[in-house]
């Protein structure tokens, strides 16, 4: 995913714009002599905010349990863990999101449902996982991940790849005898690699990784991939 945002100089205010100096906008005035110079900052950091998508469907119990009454279970066992399942679980219908309540409401007409609920850890989402499917309640896919901090650690790296930049600018023209000035123009963007909806069962690299205890028979360890986050800048300075 990419995010484009342009920064003004000092402050690194979003602009989308060209900062072109009196000497460049001047026909009669020579142009004024620059360095252009790329680099980029990176981060990985482990997401804070975990989404498992449950579906529930009466058609896999044999014996004939309703809907109401798997999620009846399903709520239980989510409590029992802690979770505030009005804040942290809503239910997918018709391509929008229901709270809980909203959907019980409904619940006694449908044979099926899909839920997504929100967790804070790889711990949280190992115990959750563990206790529904004591409940026979196996059908969990990890839909999403996202690291809440994202915006603040985006304006650090923004920040430490200008300062990489301005860095590489100076040792290149010193080698020339001359010095740069002020920047003239800033372009930055942004990407992240995102753990790919999966199901949490699998054991491929990418997304949920699980880690064999040394006792073969214990309960293997699931662990949450690492978001990486990257920023990278052009930057124009002028040579003095």
């Amino acid at each position: 995913m990419k995010r484009f945002l342009t920064y003004a100089v000092a402050l690194f205010v979003a602009a989308s714009f060209f900062v072109v100096t009196p000497a460049e906008g001047q026909n009669n005035l020579p142009a004024v002599p620059y360095i252009e110079v790329r680099a980029s900052a990176t981060r990985k950091v482990t997401p804070d905010e975990i989404y498992l998508k449950i579906t529930i469907k009466e058609s896999d119990y044999k014996d004939k349990r309703s809907l109401q009454q798997l999620q009846t279970n399903m709520v239980k066992v989510l409590e029992k863990q802690g979770i505030d399942v009005d804040k942290d679980l809503t239910v997918l219908s018709m391509g929008s999101s229901l709270k809980l309540k909203t959907f019980l409401s409904k619940v006694k007409t449908r044979t099926e449902a899909v839920y997504i609920l929100k967790l804070n850890s790889a711990e949280a989402m190992q115990n959750v996982i563990s206790a529904l499917e004591e409940q026979e309640i196996s059908n969990i896919v990890l839909a999403e991940t996202k690291y809440s901090k994202r915006d603040a650690l985006e304006s650090e790296l923004g920040v430490e790849a200008i300062k990489k930049a301005q860095q590489r600018a100076a040792e290149l023209v010193a080698a020339i005898g001359q010095e740069i000035g002020k920047a003239i123009y800033v372009n930055s963007w942004s990407m992240n690699e995102v753990v790919s909806p999966r199901n949490y069962k699998a054991m491929a690299a990418r997304g949920v990784v699980m880690e064999e205890a040394a006792d073969a028979v214990s309960v293997p360890t699931l662990s949450i991939a690492e978001n990486e986050y990257s920023v990278d800048v052009n930057v124009r300075f002028e040579i003095k």
